[in-house]
C-alpha cells in the first residue's frame, strides 16, 4: 500500500463528527444500530455473539452490506467471535458462503476457556462504533458513534475474547 493509500485509510477513521450515546431498550433497536454499523465500517468490523441467532446477520440485507463492506477493499476485514458455531452452520447459508469468497478477509471463531462465561454481545466498527447489550439475553443496550476512547476499550476486550478462540466455521466441508 502507498503512502497516499495508508494516509486515504487512516482518514476514513478520523471522523469529524462529535461523539454520541443513544440507549436501546429492545433487540429491533439493536438489530437497527447493526444496520447503521454495517454502512458506516470502514476497515473491520468486529463481533461478538453467543450464536448470532438474534442478530440475523444472515439476511439478504444484512449479507449485501457485509458483502459491498468486504469487496470495497482487499484489506478490509471482518471477525466474529461467538459462543455456538452450530446456528451459523445450520441457519446460515449466505454468511457461509459470503466466508468462502472472502476467506482470507473474514473469519468466525468459537470462544473457549474463560471467555465462554462473557454474557455480553457487541458489533464494533473502525474503533469507532459500537453497540452493545450487556446481557445478550435481554434487549436493553446502547449505541456509541465516533467514540474512539469507547471504541479502542471494545477493540481491546474483543481481542482478549479472539484471544481465548478458535476457527469454528470454515466454508467448506470436508471428510471422506
Amino acid at each position: 500500500m502507498t503512502e497516499s493509500q495508508a494516509s486515504d485509510r487512516e482518514g476514513l477513521q478520523g471522523h469529524c463528527a462529535a461523539p454520541s450515546r443513544t440507549l436501546m431498550t429492545t433487540r429491533s433497536e439493536y438489530l437497527q444500530a447493526a444496520d447503521k454499523l454495517l454502512e458506516l465500517a470502514q476497515l473491520e468490523i468486529r463481533i461478538f455473539d453467543p450464536d448470532l441467532s438474534q442478530t440475523r446477520l444472515d439476511t439478504p440485507a444484512r449479507i449485501e452490506a457485509l458483502r459491498r463492506f468486504l469487496a470495497r477493499s482487499r484489506l478490509n476485514r471482518a471477525y466474529i467471535a461467538l459462543h455456538d458455531v452450530e446456528y451459523v452452520k445450520r441457519h446460515c447459508p449466505r454468511l457461509i458462503c459470503l466466508l468462502g469468497i472472502f476467506s482470507g478477509s473474514m473469519a468466525i471463531h468459537r470462544t473457549e476457556g474463560e471467555a465462554t462465561k462473557t454474557q455480553d454481545c457487541f458489533m464494533l466498527a473502525d474503533r469507532m462504533h459500537v453497540i452493545r447489550r450487556p446481557v445478550a439475553a435481554q434487549g436493553r443496550g446502547v449505541c456509541i458513534l465516533n467514540d474512539s476512547h469507547e471504541g479502542q476499550a471494545m477493540r481491546d476486550r474483543f481481542d482478549e475474547i479472539w484471544e481465548c478462540s478458535e476457527p469454528g466455521v470454515c466454508a467448506n466441508t470436508s471428510g471422506l
